[in-house]
Parts: C-alpha cells; sequence; structure tokens
C-alpha cells in the first residue's frame, strides 16, 4: 500500500495531496490528526508522501510528532510536499531530519507556493495574491503535483530546494524589537462580540482543541497555530491580543469547509 499523509487545515495541502494521488491511483489519503486520534498508530507504506503547510520556515509541530511518536516507521521510498505563501524556507529539510532519526530519510521533496493563511502574520497582506494571480498559482500548482506524481511513480530521488533566508528571517524578524512577535498560541486568541456561538472554529480546528462554553470558544492549549478557526469563522469574530482578524480571507476555493471537517473528523 502507498499513502499520502496530510496536515492540512484550511485546504491547500489537502487538495494538492488529491492531485498527486488522482495520478497514481494505488494511493491512499491519510488525515494525520485523525490517524493521531487513535492515540496509537504506524507508518507503513511502500511509499509514502507527506504533505503540509510551512509554518515559519518549518514543517508543522504535529507532523514531526506524527513521524517521531508513530510506534513503528517502514517506508522504501519517502517523498514531501511542502505547501507556503513565499518560501518553503527549512522544512523539506526538518522532514528528511526527522525521519531519519526513525531510520528512513526523505528521497524527494518539491515546495508549492500557492497563498498565506498565517492572517496574524506582518507579511500577511503582502503575500496575499489578487484572485487572478491566485488563479495561475493553483493552475500552476496543477501541473506541478502532475509532475510529481510522475517522479513518484518512477521512484525519483532529488535534492529538495532549502532556504536559508526563508527560514531565518522569519525568526530573526518577528521576535525582534523591530517586529511584533506574530507566533501566538491560543492563549492570546479571544472573540469578540460578532461570536453568535456558531462553533464552526470548534468544528474546523483539526485537533480538537476548542470546545464551547456558554456558547463562546474556549481554548485547550493543544494549538497548531493553522488558522483554521479564524479563518473559517463566518462573523469574522476572532481577535488577537484584543486586535481584530478583519482582513482579506483565505482558504482553498476547491475545498468545503464540509470536506475539511470531514478530512479531521472535527466534533
Amino acid at each position: 500500500m502507498n499513502r499520502i499523509y496530510v496536515f492540512s487545515s484550511t485546504g491547500t495541502s489537502l487538495q494538492l495531496a488529491r492531485e498527486i494521488a488522482a495520478q497514481n491511483t494505488d494511493f491512499e489519503i491519510v488525515s494525520i490528526p485523525k490517524l493521531m486520534k487513535q492515540k496509537t498508530w504506524s507508518i507503513d507504506a511502500d511509499k509514502a508522501g507527506f504533505v503540509f503547510p510551512c509554518y515559519y520556515g518549518e514543517m508543522p509541530k504535529i507532523v514531526r510528532e506524527f513521524i517521531t511518536n508513530a510506534q513503528r516507521v517502514s517506508v522504501n521510498y519517502t517523498f514531501g510536499v511542502a505547501t507556503a505563501g513565499g518560501d518553503i524556507g527549512y522544512s523539506l529539510k526538518k522532514l528528511d531530519k526527522t525521519l531519519k532519526e526513525r531510520g528512513s530519510s526523505l528521497n524527494y521533496g518539491k515546495g508549492i507556493v500557492i497563498a498565506s493563511n498565517y492572517m496574524n502574520g506582518w507579511y500577511y497582506d503582502m503575500l496575499m495574491p489578487s484572485k487572478e494571480k491566485l488563479q495561475k498559482r493553483i493552475e500552476a500548482a496543477k501541473e506541478l503535483c502532475i509532475k510529481i506524481a510522475e517522479d513518484v511513480k518512477t521512484g525519483c530521488n532529488s535534492s529538495y530546494k532549502k532556504s536559508l533566508a526563508g527560514y531565518l528571517m522569519p525568526h530573526i524578524i518577528s521576535p525582534s524589537r523591530y517586529v511584533k512577535d506574530t507566533r501566538p498560541w491560543d492563549s492570546e486568541f479571544s472573540t469578540n462580540k460578532n461570536c453568535n456561538g456558531c462553533g464552526t472554529c470548534a468544528k474546523v480546528c483539526p485537533v480538537d482543541n476548542i470546545v464551547l462554553e456558554n456558547s463562546r470558544p474556549v481554548f485547550n492549549h493543544n494549538c497548531q497555530r493553522c488558522m483554521a478557526c479564524v479563518q473559517y469563522c463566518p462573523r469574522s469574530a476572532f481577535e488577537i491580543e484584543g486586535q481584530a482578524m478583519d482582513k482579506a480571507r483565505y482558504t482553498y476555493p476547491e475545498i468545503s469547509i464540509k470536506e475539511m471537517i470531514a478530512f479531521n473528523e472535527g466534533l
């Protein structure tokens, strides 16, 4: 069995995994959050792909923990696809390092730039493409996924892109005195008077980090900073340290909120 392990919160990584799997019909797409909710899991596949967004030049914490805490990692060929709004930094390098710690390694990797969903980042508006540019990026991404699928089918081995600048810049600039740190955890999240207690945020959270108490979201401090709750909120009710998140929204246009909830098995 061949598998593509996916972490996706607003749809981009899920759709690109589907594009790759469409060319290789023997691939099963597996939700990383869903599998981790079983408490014990293994990574078993002839060929295994890992598709995920780049966070601050790195691989998301949940993907690292998924590999590190697996009971067994048994894979003959691995590939990685990192999605980003600007630069994938060292995300694939981190994937390779994590796999090597479990006796495997990364055979093939690609980065795909589409759009950022990290609304509270100081760079968010700069990385938000116009509708026309977004559509062009989506079309280019689909073409690249066909190429990735062909390479994976033949067992292609290649070096993967890594960017020192894309890794260092977020770590140096954001926590500095020049730019306020834009990496909040859920202790800094709140909702304003726009919140009507609909529960959308709890449903879309891939790790069940949000529950409703008195019709208001309460956070359980397992936030992955995926921004699903902020991006999918129908009333733009979220604030971070009292600052309203009222910027333009981004979720992948071909993935519905129902699909996203079902994929990660929301509440």
